[in-house]
């Protein structure tokens, strides 16, 4: 067995950084995920995942019906049977309710009361407590804003590198 460290994905300073930042997307996706789930719970007796609660709360952000299509553009998904099947669970728990459009493309979601009341009460509670952290630490908020700026960078670096990997595999054909 060799005594070098293994360098796998972190040869230099740039893909160290990335690796570093991947992990941490890990990490955080997996904490925001419980935060939400528990969160929710505490202001709806509507057992929902992580992806629900946030179908839900992007509903309530985007204001009026939304429909699967917009639904999929604002989330960045592109897996419609399960944000389908999502849907119908937030749906079955009398949070949203589906309104029909001129076509059956068109038809879309939007809160009920009770969704309002849920998204109220999760919204209220997450300032009390999230925001209340956040602003004991010195500077946070101005970190936020860069970090949501470089998050959106590379989510379109993430869409272009797919789609290189899927020409590549057409281009090996």
């Amino acid at each position: 067995m060799d005594d070098q460290p293994d360098v796998y994905m972190t040869a230099d300073a740039q893909a160290a950084a990335l690796t570093r930042t991947e992990l941490s997307f890990i990490r955080t996706i997996e904490a925001f995920g419980r935060w939400a789930e528990y969160l929710h719970l505490s202001v709806s007796s509507a057992r929902l995942g992580v992806q629900e609660i946030c179908l839900l709360h992007s509903i309530r952000m985007r204001g009026g019906a939304q429909n699967l299509s917009e639904l999929l553009m604002f989330l960045n998904r592109t897996d419609v049977s399960t944000i389908q099947y999502s849907l119908r669970k937030i749906e079955q728990h009398g949070l949203i309710e589906r309104v029909t459009g001129r076509s059956r493309r068109e038809a879309g979601y939007r809160l009920t009361d009770e969704g309002i009341r849920a998204t109220d009460a999760y919204a209220a509670l997450r300032d009390e407590i999230l925001l209340g952290l956040i602003d004991e630490v010195n500077g946070f908020t101005a970190s936020l804003g860069s970090a949501a700026a470089a998050l959106e960078r590379l989510t379109g670096l993430y869409d272009q590198a797919t789609q290189t990997v899927l020409n590549r595999k057409i281009m090996v054909r």
